[in-house]
């Protein structure tokens, strides 16, 4: 057999094993009305990790890689989103979580969710409290947080700027304008995105924005709302937030940590909201020290 005939089988089968030592798997698993795409890597500990509204779970790569060396680590696709497909409007996002870790035969887990995954992570832990370890938020609001506090009116202008794009038929407007008020920044330049997880964001803002139109997004409204029930926690919470994003996002992190007991707020310096694609090798070492 010739030399290079026994690299190339060398290299598959090296390949082949570290596929095996991984423990890679996706899938869809029937929740309701809907199919959820998930993903799985690694053994250990479970990680699971809920994606910020408009995109999808490959925003974790990053935190994927890293932390597959030691836990296993799932990725879902959010109803309306990424590869989940289906209608279902009555299931609470929440319990999409909890069906999936059951079909998983996961008992616990850590969660970590960004923006609307933090939404989502906090419904679950009010709800499921034995079925968490840990729970990490970033960037994260608090749902009925604004029944209760004045609110920066121009907090939600980007949206208003943004439902005007699409009833005027410019998804790419949209998405720029979706990627610029949360992926840029408060100081963004309103013609250019300078970051590259800006590239990623407005892609895959305008793929979701062209299939769903906002429409139809996960049900989380719960009730009571989580402002109501965040106090009840008493697993181990980390906040993270960047100091570059919306205002709303710095007040409800420092509400947070005032309502919920020992938990853990660091502001990230010269980030925005999607911090584990700005800086994942920063946002990844606060993890492992937060999950150790």
């Amino acid at each position: 057999m010739k030399r290079w005939t026994i690299i190339v089988l060398l290299s598959f089968f090296i390949s082949c094993q570290q596929d095996e030592n991984m423990e890679q798997q996706s899938g869809t698993i029937p929740v309701g009305g809907y199919s959820v795409y998930y993903e799985t890597a690694g053994k250990g500990e479970p990680l699971l990790l809920l994606h910020a509204g408009l995109q999808n779970s490959a925003m974790w790569e990053d935190q994927v890689k890293d932390f597959s060396k030691d836990h296993q680590v799932i990725t879902i696709d959010l109803p309306f989103h990424g590869k989940t497909t289906g209608i279902d409007t009555t299931i609470l996002a929440k319990d999409v979580v909890k069906t999936v870790l059951d079909s998983l035969k996961i008992k616990k887990a850590s969660v970590v969710g960004l923006s609307m995954g933090a939404a989502i992570t906090q419904d679950f832990a009010i709800h499921y409290p034995q079925r968490v370890n840990k729970v990490v938020l970033m960037s994260s609001a608090l749902y009925g947080y604004e029944d209760a506090h004045p609110v920066d009116t121009s907090t939600f202008a980007w949206y208003r700027k943004l439902l005007a794009a699409l009833e005027g038929k410019d998804t790419a407007k949209a998405a720029l304008i979706f990627t610029q008020t949360w992926s840029e920044g408060i100081d963004s330049e309103s013609d250019s995105l300078t970051k590259q997880a800006s590239h990623y964001v407005y892609q895959t803002t305008l793929r979701t924005l062209r299939q769903h139109q906002l429409k139809n997004w996960p049900n989380l409204q719960d009730d009571p709302k989580a402002y109501a029930g965040i106090s009840t926690l008493r697993m181990p919470v980390l906040i993270l937030h960047g100091d570059r994003d919306q205002p709303i996002i710095a007040e409800t992190s420092q509400y947070l940590e005032k309502a919920i007991p020992g938990a853990k707020r660091i502001e990230m310096k010269g980030m925005a909201h999607m911090i584990n694609m700005e800086q994942p090798a920063e946002v990844n070492k606060l993890l492992r020290a937060f999950l150790k």
